[in-house]
């Protein structure tokens, strides 16, 4: 792999950790925010939300996380190819899918681990396409 399309991988690899990392943090943060008060207007509905996304240390770090990973993403785009980075970022699936099942306790359908095997094989079998043809 030349050192050229490494510099990528490693922060496609860092940009899928962060975003899989604020995902999950996100989803920390909203069991905490408790029910939905179906009796408020909409509007109400939405400030509430909105005050509780905004109070809670975990949502705030988990989109913080997603800014920084938005930030990176940009600087990926500059570098190599859409039609190779965005695919690559569907590996994120599979990682999102690990740290459900050993931080939240989902968990995991055997449906779904074959189809992580194959989101896998296919994020492979595009990198591995890209750097025999550079």
């Amino acid at each position: 792999m030349s050192k050229q399309l490494l510099t990528p991988i490693i922060m496609l690899l860092v940009n899928i950790i962060l975003g899989s990392s604020g995902q999950i943090l996100m989803k920390i943060g909203t069991r905490q925010m408790g029910s939905i008060d179906k009796n408020l207007n909409i509007a109400s509905g939405v400030w509430n939300t909105f005050v509780n996304i905004f109070s809670n240390p975990q949502i705030l770090l988990g989109l913080s996380l997603y800014a920084v990973s938005a930030v990176i993403w940009l600087r990926i785009l500059r570098q190599v190819n859409l039609s190779f980075a965005y695919p690559m970022m569907s590996f994120s699936y599979v990682v999102v899918v690990i740290l459900s099942a050993l931080i939240l306790g989902e968990k995991v359908p055997s449906v779904t681990i074959i189809g992580l095997i194959f989101i896998t094989l296919g994020v492979s079998l595009i990198g591995f396409g890209y750097s025999a043809a550079k």
